[in-house]
């Protein structure tokens, strides 16, 4: 390598990591063509002692617009074993750009690899590109993602572009509760409130409401009232009765923001709601005379008639 060339490699590097001029720098590096593409290797194996990843982050973008991709499946390939919990934020970032980087690179071996990845949490760069491959055997790994609050929203929009072809696995997820139904955690309730959400987006037949009806009573109450607003719009009149009845009770023990969900599903769907509503008012209302015996959820559907009402 020449001199001069060597000179401009050097300095485009420095440019480069520079915490003003990184993004510049970026230009300059690309522009140095090929013959820089071992510097860039080295930033990228090497993580600095102080655990600032972003010109890792840079340099993978700079491997990725020189056609680098060889570089970045070895880094992604490579154990990255970490103890320390604020370099081990910095290792995924680091992870997640060179993910991204592949996310167009339709190799068997990267979709593979990503797979692989994809076991661990808070990569949402890698669901994403997994998401990006639109392939069929992904759906197990994009569906255990919605487990994690990291990559769940990334996971959900792969699924969505896979549309009826994850629907089997999206019913399993609704279904299965880890570590039991007696016990069941949060990351499994979010799974499955995730995957229930999903099912009434991407596929709207009577069979999958059929399947999915029985959640309606859930003993997760977020479940329960994802299902009854999914049957208030397919379920036939003497169900969905049963359905807003069922939505009311809900409210009587909903946290703030499960209660505010509600009113806004009872508004939205005020019409098929009112004469339930004023039903359970005017029981309220012969309770209020028995000491002790007011509805907490009078308060909410007298709300939900104000914004219907507006709504007119």
């Amino acid at each position: 390598m020449a001199v001069e060339q060597r000179s401009n490699i050097d300095r485009a590097i420095a440019k480069m990591k520079s915490l003003h001029d990184g993004d510049k720098g970026v230009l300059e590096v690309i522009a140095c063509g090929r013959e820089i593409i071992p510097a860039l290797r080295a930033v990228l194996f090497e993580p600095e002692p102080s655990g600032l990843y972003q010109t890792r982050c840079l340099a993978v973008e700079a491997l990725a617009a020189l056609g680098a991709h060889d570089v970045l499946i070895e880094f992604l390939e490579t154990e990255h074993t970490i103890t320390d919990a604020i370099k081990r934020v910095g290792e995924d970032a680091v992870i997640n750009a060179a993910a991204l980087a592949l996310a167009n690179v339709r190799d068997q071996h990267v979709f593979r690899l990503l797979l692989r990845l994809a076991n661990r949490p808070c990569l949402t760069g890698v669901i994403g590109a997994l998401g990006a491959h639109s392939n069929v055997d992904a759906i197990p790994a994009l569906v255990a993602a919605l487990e994690d609050d990291a990559s769940r929203l990334t996971a959900e929009t792969a699924l969505k572009r896979q549309g009826p072809q994850a629907r089997t696995a999206l019913l399993r997820a609704v279904e299965l509760k880890e570590p039991s139904a007696e016990r069941e955690s949060e990351s499994s309730a979010r799974r499955r409130r995730s995957a229930l959400k999903l099912l009434a987006e991407i596929d709207e037949s009577p069979a999958t409401w059929q399947s999915l009806r029985q959640y309606v009573y859930d003993k997760d109450a977020k479940v329960a009232a994802i299902a009854c607003e999914t049957g208030l719009t397919r379920a036939l009149d003497r169900e969905r009765r049963q359905i807003v009845r069922h939505l009311i009770e809900l409210l009587n023990d909903a946290d703030w923001l499960l209660q505010v969900e509600i009113e806004h599903c009872l508004a939205e769907h005020y019409t098929s709601a009112r004469h339930v509503i004023a039903q359970y008012l005017e029981e309220s209302a012969q309770d209020d005379k028995r000491p002790g015996a007011k509805r907490p959820a009078e308060a909410s559907l007298r709300r939900v008639i104000l914004r219907a009402q507006a709504a007119q």
